[in-house]
């Protein structure tokens, strides 16, 4: 929804934890669809990680 309010630009970065539903294919791909960047902690690792990229 806020892809459709704001149109970010390409490469704007989506940040999220590693839930199985952000992390699953179909997330992927869909982030893949509107030039999304996915952005996750590392595993057991509960930091933002956005200045890490």
């Amino acid at each position: 929804m806020a892809w459709f309010e704001r149109r970010p630009s390409p490469g704007v970065i989506f940040h999220s934890d590693r839930g199985s539903k952000y992390a699953s294919h179909a997330k992927q791909a869909r982030l893949a669809d509107y030039d999304m960047t996915s952005s996750m902690s590392r595993k057991g690792n509960c930091w933002n990680n956005v200045a890490e990229l």
